[in-house]
């Protein structure tokens, strides 16, 4: 018998699920599709000639451990802020994957926000030193919010700096967290929160560098999740060379991630990973080494992690009688 569709908010989403309930999840699927298991297609990244910055994007994945498919529709509008509307909107379709039975169609761009926060914070468990006190997240939108939440429960963080161009903005978020964090948050430069932190998550939707070279301390761990396009850049491309970097999928991330423009510069080599961050968690490749090195994860997000954090939503939407429910049969 056919299942019926749920349908389900962003609102609904952001009071049932917490984007720490995901990170373990993210974390085992990153090193599962190392096993071969999972599918992931090519992303589709297009842009749409409308006289201004307008990005679309296909992105899907399937998991053998959610045993889900999943399919998102992105898109991207730089002045959209211009017209008090985010700069990013999503939405997913996804599927029982032997039958194709739509189980449910949801928000996008809260789980999106979820999955790369998420990304974010497994890269830092995986990879920032384990004595790391003071966390800095580059960004204060909707992915640095979650960045914050994410990134600041994987290591004992006393301290938080949090910087956004809009500083009013970044005030306001230090203030809805620190009800509900326990490392005390504060606003600061973008050259303050780099110089003072252990561990830097980048969230943004820069075209230029923020984050110098020279703000960066040897044994410093950086999680840059901003650059999913080859024009987007959010470090100093001459930090990269100190780097000891690792992709969420190479064969993307050297396309649209943080490295992309040093590669087409000439600035790094096209073997310039180290691996991938899935390889470190099942233990096929050594993550950090030493207190000295510089270690950078660049996330650009993979469809598998979509679907990891959809059977999350779908699982708790079932379980609480979650959405509407609509037949197509």
């Amino acid at each position: 018998m056919a299942r019926d569709t749920i349908i389900l908010t962003r609102q609904e989403i952001a009071e049932q699920i917490d984007v720490a309930d995901t990170i373990d999840a993210i974390e085992e699927a990153m090193g599962k599709f190392e096993a071969g298991e999972d599918y992931l297609p090519p992303k589709a990244i297009f842009e749409i000639p409308v006289g201004e910055p307008a990005w679309a994007a296909c992105i899907t994945g399937y998991t053998k451990t959610t045993n889900l498919l999943s399919m998102k529709v992105g898109q991207e509008r730089s002045r959209n802020p211009d017209r008090k509307l985010p700069t990013t909107n999503a939405w997913i379709a996804s599927f029982e994957p032997l039958s194709g039975e739509l189980l449910m169609f949801c928000d996008g761009l809260l789980p999106t926000m979820y999955r790369t926060a998420a990304a974010a914070a497994v890269g830092a468990r995986q990879l920032s030193r384990e004595d790391s006190r003071v966390l800095a997240v580059i960004g204060a939108g909707q992915l640095g919010r979650q960045c914050v939440r994410a990134t600041s429960s994987v290591r004992p963080f006393e301290k938080i700096l949090l910087y956004d161009q809009a500083a009013s903005a970044a005030q306001q978020v230090a203030e809805e967290l620190s009800e509900h964090l326990a490392p005390s948050i504060e606003v600061t430069s973008a050259e303050t929160a780099c110089r003072q932190a252990d561990v830097i998550v980048t969230a943004t939707n820069s075209r230029e560098p923020i984050v110098a070279a020279d703000w960066v301390r040897p044994g410093t761990h950086l999680s840059c999740m901003g650059s999913d396009l080859g024009e987007k850049i959010e470090c100093e491309m001459t930090l990269l060379p100190r780097c000891k970097i690792f992709a969420d999928q190479v064969e993307h991330a050297i396309l649209r991630g943080e490295v992309s423009r040093a590669v087409d510069n000439g600035l790094l080599g096209k073997d310039c990973y180290a691996g991938s961050l899935g390889q470190v968690i099942n233990g096929s490749l050594p993550g950090r080494q030493n207190n000295e090195e510089i270690t950078m994860f660049d996330g650009v997000g993979i469809g598998i992690q979509d679907t990891t954090v959809v059977r999350t939503i779908y699982d708790r939407a079932v379980e609480l009688g979650l959405g509407v429910r609509i037949s197509f049969s």
